[in-house]
């Protein structure tokens, strides 16, 4: 019985590791932010709009529109500093952007989300809804059939030798 239970043991583990090795791993930031489910509370203003400027000192855009606060003009100034490693965020002109701020300035921390350029739909025609990326499932599925073969290997090993 101590070698059944050894032998199943071991294919038990082996199974787990190899669920942990196939599994996707969450993105790693270098710097470290409250909660990001916070992001939107925290934010005193809240744009869309496109960058029309990247500078050392910040970004320049054309606001869109306003979801939360107020813009004291259509064309704002922020404050942001250069690269994800520093809590920063790579604007790029040109790119349209949904960004959060705070004291006037914005970042990872804060709250920046690229958007698809805007679409100019005609008035007669409908909007068209964007296609929905599919989940990449298979890896999980993968995972867990390779884990159960193991299993069952582990089984018929185990029941030759008793």
């Amino acid at each position: 019985m101590k070698l059944r239970l050894s032998s199943l043991l071991t294919v038990m583990l082996l199974s787990l590791g190899l669920v942990v090795l196939v599994s996707p791993a969450p993105p790693a930031w270098a710097c470290s932010c409250v909660s990001f489910d916070e992001q939107d509370e925290r934010a005193e203003l809240i744009v869309v709009g496109t960058v029309t400027d990247v500078s050392d000192s910040g970004i320049r855009m054309t606001v869109e529109s306003v979801e939360k606060g107020a813009a004291a003009a259509d064309n704002l100034r922020l404050k942001v500093g250069r690269g994800e490693a520093s809590c920063g965020y790579d604007f790029r002109a040109g790119g349209r952007y949904r960004v959060n701020s705070v004291d006037g300035a914005t970042g990872l921390c804060t709250g920046v989300s690229p958007l698809p350029a805007a679409v100019s739909v005609p008035p007669a025609a409908a909007p068209v809804a964007a296609p929905v990326a599919e989940s990449s499932a298979w890896g999980w599925w993968l995972a867990a059939g390779a884990g159960v073969a193991v299993l069952a290997a582990g089984l018929v090993i185990a029941r030759r030798r008793g």
